[in-house]
């Protein structure tokens, strides 16, 4: 009689199978969550852009004026409603893949995006009719709504003739990170105000957001430019005046 030999895993060369497939998943979830984030963006992009379109087409009918945000217009849904009628799908296009509050927005008629409150209220510095621009290319249209503001419908546009009224560049840092999401892809993320997870405002020059312009093009901008911005004192979301 022979003894018949046994065949299979020690249990040494199952530790370390289970290492090896480890250390591969270990190297595989950052690419995997870069290319997420990627496609996340363009997404962004691409509703940014739909919007764009979807702008000049209400400005060319309207006698070349923007949408009124619900500072002055109606309060029960956000200015991209107003776009409904030229674009594909609105409940689509107004949110942000990677929104952290795209439920509640969604829920409250609320939107991903803020418009340039100089394109869409009256006021110093006003630019709201598209073909009396003189630098389309240049003017920044809708921003990406930060992480800071609420869900309400009302947080549909920005606050920006007050970006740059404090003196200091701290200061008027967080005030426009308190209106724009600029850290969108790659940055901190957190789930609202109220967050436990909120980092200060020092904490936000990371990352990067799309931005979409009047002439309908979109640009994806680092955190650190618009920081710069900030810092040399240029409002940039005052439309130029050539």
């Amino acid at each position: 009689m022979f003894a018949r030999s046994r065949q299979g895993f020690t249990l040494i060369e199952l530790l370390v199978v289970i290492a090896i497939i480890a250390i591969l998943i270990g190297l595989l979830l950052p690419a995997v969550q870069k290319v997420r984030e990627a496609a996340a963006r363009i997404k962004c992009g691409n509703n940014l852009k739909q919007i764009g379109i979807g702008l000049h087409m209400f400005a060319g009918d309207h006698g070349g004026a923007f949408p009124r945000s619900t500072h002055s217009g109606p309060v029960t849904q956000s200015w991209v409603f107003t776009l409904a009628p030229y674009l594909e799908s609105v409940n689509t296009i107004r949110m942000c893949p990677v929104d952290p509050q795209f439920q509640d927005r969604l829920g409250n008629n609320g939107t991903s995006y803020a418009m340039n409150e100089y394109v869409c209220e009256p006021g110093t510095g006003e630019s709201r009719f598209l073909d009396k621009m003189r630098a389309t290319s240049r003017t920044f249209i809708v921003f990406t709504v930060s992480d800071d503001k609420g869900s309400a419908v009302t947080e549909d546009h920005t606050h920006s003739r007050g970006w740059f009224t404090p003196a200091t560049a701290d200061a008027r840092w967080s005030r426009v990170v308190r209106d724009v999401q600029v850290s969108r892809f790659g940055g901190k993320r957190w789930a609202g105000p109220l967050d436990p997870a909120r980092p200060p405002d020092s904490e936000r020059g990371s990352g990067s957001a799309n931005y979409l312009f009047a002439d309908g093009h979109v640009e994806h901008i680092p955190a650190s430019q618009i920081r710069q911005w900030v810092n040399d004192g240029f409002n940039f979301a005052l439309p130029p005046l050539d």
